[in-house]
């Protein structure tokens, strides 16, 4: 019997070997989507819902497509298998008629594929026929038969042997040790049939392929590369085969043919005479049987789930029910996009809800985590920034008129007036804008109660406009001077903005009394609000009072604490570092209380919350003999360098005098360190020639937190500026005194560190006494410009005054007119002023120059840390 006999023989079908689907590549098997897209922004839920919607129909209209092209392909098979059965029908019938000798059994070779089909194919030509009739199935029909077919082989019928297992026989056998010839001639052929397909079907899936090719109603069809490779794998297989085919059709011929009872006979001798492995291969047929049989059930179990995709037949569906799931995912998805679409608006309003929730849940997890875990330090800090605001009104505190200390009574300082004949006055100033309006000003207590308008406040939205000339076009400046006199308390002097910007103007307090305890002369400018105030030469000595006033202009509390420094370092102030000052409020401190009996004392003011102002009075006695009264300015910041303009020397003659019996009464320098390292420092002291020349010890310095006094008296009589240059901060301040006989009373004042002069400033002169200007420059040459503004607000000519560097002199406005009351500078940042008064030959008096107004504060912001 040749091999093209073999090929789609009836019994084919009943090997279980070929009833496995054959796997598709990955690629080639199109996987559904799990789940039905879900929409992510809840605004464009139904139109993400429509997409996957179509998306699904897309995916679905693809699948069928490629199903109805396998059907096609599954009939053409079909049509060629039935064209090749009946062919070979015809050729079974022809050798059935033809006899052939019988040959000895010993000859005929196990091994050969040709021998095993001959043996195998014992049905008849109807059977044959009927079981080779291509027919239409449904899903699931083919492994129905191919369970059907295994049950006929299990029960002992022959099975008819393939082309393709004729093929895969020696490649299986390739592999194992040649056999005795005996024991493969005692095998049954159909034990060998039936046992070969099944461990190729379950073990090889490399000859899987192979095998199924001639069963291809079964499966679906490979793509170029897979029947290629299919096609290399035969030719050398069947090469291989072609001898045994050879030697088993001379076999055939001298063998006889055995009749249809002595082959009903053999099949029953060749089951009983199963051996070990044909048993072990039954098993193995019967497991493959009972997996069929899963995937049989669960084919059905998907059909039924999925009734839509169930009623479309489909010859080349695979057994295992893979496109069943997949269009049921697929309906899921249509399903849950019709669901997602119908809920959008709900789920967008819940969803609105949700996003609030947890927006705030998140603000307060932030929260909750910054007061647990500190956050880094910045990597970078980045320099504070001022942030300018709209001007507003300009505020500063006048100090209170000087008053004799008559004791303490709990916490509070008991006062009285120093003399009978008192003249204290508040001088002003105020300087028009170029339209020659001039702002509106005033003077009240520290609650806002007790008001004196000196001039008439302007509507605030003209005073916000910005005009650079008047009604009639002209252009100029015009002044307005105001003197108060018997105002004794404190007082917040207030200046109103034009055009948004802080306008020029200030006030004076200055004292003169000719008797008392307190005879002398005294000025001290009013000061704009701080957060941080110091002085130095503090006197506590006997016969010295120094009270220290607290106030408070803002609408916010304050929080102060006070620190002082003495000869020997720093001072016990632990009952002064929490002083609270409401709004509006004041408070006397006398500094005797926590430094007794010393000579040199600074002090240092800090306050948190609302800003201050502070101010030192101080007054002694020599004896009965007044010896000086005084309202002491604040020092500029503690810096290495400290400017002192204004210094006034007597003669050598009048200090003898006063000296020889109280050595106090000469001028001394006072330095403090502000710091716990100490300062090395030098003086230098300028005139209106330059550097002055001077004889101070080499290594002067002063030790940690402590105060350091120089003596003056070696300068010859005159106006002087002196600076000290130090390696570390300190501040610095020079004690005045004048005076000539002994017996009489004499005066003290001091003169503190300044800041330069910044911009453009009005001061008024101390209406007792005559007042004069000290001007000087120490780095660098300075272009002063004064105007002298007369008791009437007309203002003279600007006088220009060049200052050298190093140098200082003096402005004395009554000599641009007499009836000078005030001076308006302008300054390139490079002067200092202060000015200097002068009494009779027993007082004198020195006041800081105010700095430009700001209106408000700026506001400082930290960035990065």
């Amino acid at each position: 019997m040749s091999d093209e006999k073999n090929v789609n023989s009836a019994d084919s079908a009943d090997q279980p070997a070929e009833q496995t689907p054959v796997p598709q590549p990955a690629a080639a098997q199109p996987e559904p989507k799990d789940s039905a897209p879900v929409s992510a922004a809840l605004s464009r839920a139904e139109e993400k819902a429509a997409k996957a919607k179509a998306k699904v129909d897309a995916k679905l209209d693809k699948i069928r497509a490629k199903e109805a092209q396998a059907r096609a392909k599954a009939e053409a098979k079909n049509s060629a298998k039935a064209a090749k059965s009946e062919a070979k029908a015809s050729k079974q019938q022809e050798a059935k008629d033809q006899p052939k000798p019988v040959a000895q059994p010993a000859a005929k070779d196990a091994s050969s594929p040709a021998a095993d089909s001959s043996s195998a194919a014992k049905p008849d030509a109807k059977k044959t026929e009927d079981q080779s009739a291509p027919k239409p199935e449904a899903a699931g029909s083919v492994t129905a038969k191919s369970s059907e077919a295994q049950e006929k082989t299990a029960a002992g019928l022959p099975a008819a042997a393939s082309k393709d297992d004729a093929v895969a026989k020696p490649v299986a056998k390739s592999a194992e040790p040649a056999k005795d010839p005996d024991s493969a001639k005692a095998k049954s052929l159909p034990e060998s049939a039936i046992g070969k397909a099944p461990e190729q079907a379950a073990d090889d899936p490399v000859t899987k392929p192979v095998a199924g090719d001639s069963a291809g109603s079964a499966t679906k069809p490979s793509d170029a590369k897979d029947s290629s490779a299919r096609h290399s794998t035969v030719a050398p297989v069947a090469a291989t085969a072609a001898p045994s085919a050879a030697m088993s059709s001379a076999e055939a011929e001298t063998e006889p043919k055995p009749s249809a009872e002595s082959k009903s006979e053999d099949a029953p001798k060749a089951a009983e005479a199963e051996d070990p492995k044909a048993a072990k291969r039954r098993q193995k047929l019967e497991k493959v049987r009972a997996r069929n049989a899963a995937k049989e059930e669960a084919a059905k179990t998907s059909a039924v789930a999925a009734p839509a995709a169930a009623a479309e037949p489909s010859a080349a569906e695979p057994a295992d029910g893979k496109v069943s799931q997949r269009r049921l995912k697929l309906d899921k998805a249509r399903a849950a996009a019709s669901k997602d679409a119908a809920s959008a608006t709900t789920r967008k309003k819940t969803g609105a809800v949700l996003l609030s929730l947890a927006a705030v849940l998140a603000a307060g997890a932030v929260v909750g985590a910054g007061s647990i875990f500190a956050p880094a330090p910045a990597e970078k800090s980045l320099p504070a920034a001022v942030t300018n605001l709209p001007a507003g009104d300009s505020s500063s505190v006048c100090s209170a008129t000087p008053k004799l200390l008559r004791g303490v009574e709990g916490t509070d300082a008991q006062f009285a007036p120093g003399a009978k004949e008192i003249s204290s006055n508040l001088r002003s100033v105020v300087v028009s804008d170029l339209a020659k309006r001039i702002p509106g000003s005033s003077l009240s207590k520290l609650d806002g109660s007790d008001v004196h308008e000196l001039t008439e406040r302007i509507d605030d939205a003209e005073a916000a406009e910005a005009r650079g000339a008047d009604d009639e076009g002209l252009t100029g400046f015009i002044s307005k001077i105001s003197t108060l006199k018997d105002i004794d308390d404190a007082q917040v002097y207030s200046l109103q903005p034009l055009g948004e910007l802080a306008s020029k103007g200030s006030t004076l307090r200055s004292y003169q009394a000719k008797d008392g305890d307190l005879a002398g002369l005294a000025a001290g400018t009013c000061q704009a609000p701080a957060s941080n105030w110091r002085f130095t030469g503090l006197q506590t000595s006997t016969g010295s009072t120094s009270v220290m006033h607290l106030s408070n202009p803002t609408h916010t509390t304050a929080q102060v604490s006070l620190r002082l420094r003495g000869p020997e370092g720093l001072i016990d102030t632990s009952t002064l570092q929490n002083i609270v000052l409401a709004a509006g409020e004041s408070r006397a401190i006398v500094l005797g209380g926590y430094a007794q009996d010393l000579n040199s004392i600074s002090a240092e003011v800090t306050s948190i919350g609302g800003k201050i102002t502070a101010s030192v009075q101080q007054a002694a006695l020599r004896g009965l003999t007044p010896s000086g009264v005084e309202l002491v300015g604040a020092n500029a910041s503690a810096s290495n360098s400290q400017v002192i303009p204004g210094v006034w020397i007597e003669s050598k003659e009048n200090l003898s005098k006063l000296s020889k019996d109280n050595k106090s009464l000469v001028p001394q320098l006072h330095v403090s360190a502000t710091g716990a390292s100490g300062a090395g420092f030098k003086v230098k002291v300028l005139g209106e020639d330059g550097e002055v020349a001077a004889s101070f010890e080499d290594n002067l310095a002063v030790e940690s937190d402590a105060t350091k006094s120089i003596d003056l008296s070696q300068l010859a009589g005159g106006y002087y500026t002196v600076v000290v240059e130090s390696d570390a901060p300190v501040t610095a301040a020079v004690k005045m005194v004048r005076g000539s006989d002994p017996k009489d009373s004499s005066d003290t004042a001091w003169a503190a560190s300044s800041n330069v002069l910044s911009g453009t400033q009005a001061m008024p002169l101390s209406a007792n006494g005559t007042g004069k200007f000290a001007i000087a420059a120490v780095a660098s040459d300075s272009e002063v410009e004064a105007v002298v503004v007369n008791k009437d607000g007309k203002l003279e000519k600007p006088k220009n005054l060049q200052i050298d560097a190093g140098q200082s002199i003096v402005f004395d406005p009554k000599s641009v007119s007499e009836d000078a009351q005030a001076v308006i500078f302008s300054t390139d940042a490079n002067a200092y002023l202060a000015q200097l008064v002068l009494g009779s030959e027993r007082s004198i008096a020195w006041a800081a120059m105010p700095q430009a107004n700001a209106g408000r504060d700026g506001m400082v912001v930290n960035i990065g840390g």
